[in-house]
């Protein structure tokens, strides 16, 4: 053993697990983080364009090589009828109640926008939209399609329809 008393052993073990609330908290500010980019562009008149590296497979060799493929940036927002803009939270495809019966947060004008998406940020890093955590658990699986059977009189059993 005079090899291993030449490394500096510890009783550490690997942390735990995040819990489903930090995971909800890091996926909304990483996906703020991504509006604010965008949002950022749309003010100052610009487009943005962002890169993913994915593995595509070429058609004339066979193989699959790592390209640069541009991301769907999909915006949060929309403006009505006399420009004012407003902001629903989403996460995957669940829009966030933020208020009983309220899911979306009134701007102004665009230039506003990224002011106003640090400001939720910062809300979402202290922990105020904890409650829509719960909220998300169950809009983020899909439901499952599989039939079920159940019996029925005479000892058959049938697929029950949805």
């Amino acid at each position: 053993m005079p090899i291993l008393d030449q490394l500096n052993i510890t009783d550490l073990s690997p942390p735990a697990q995040s819990s489903r609330v930090e995971r909800f908290r890091r996926r909304l500010i990483s996906a703020i983080d991504l509006q604010i980019e965008i949002a950022k562009a749309d003010a100052a008149g610009e487009t943005l364009s962002l890169t993913k590296k994915r593995r595509v497979k070429d058609k004339t060799t066979g193989r699959s090589e790592m390209k640069d493929t541009p991301l769907q940036l999909r915006r949060w927002w929309w403006r009505d009828e006399s420009g004012t803009v407003y902001l629903p939270l989403k996460l995957g495809i669940k829009t966030l109640e933020l208020a009983p019966g309220k899911s979306a947060i009134e701007i102004g004008g665009i230039e506003e926008l990224p002011a106003k998406l640090a400001l939720v940020r910062n809300a979402v890093s202290a922990g105020e939209l904890d409650r829509c955590a719960d909220a998300t658990k169950t809009a983020t699986r899909l439901p499952n399609k599989r039939p079920t059977l159940q019996p029925v009189a005479g000892g058959q059993k049938t697929v029950a329809k949805r």
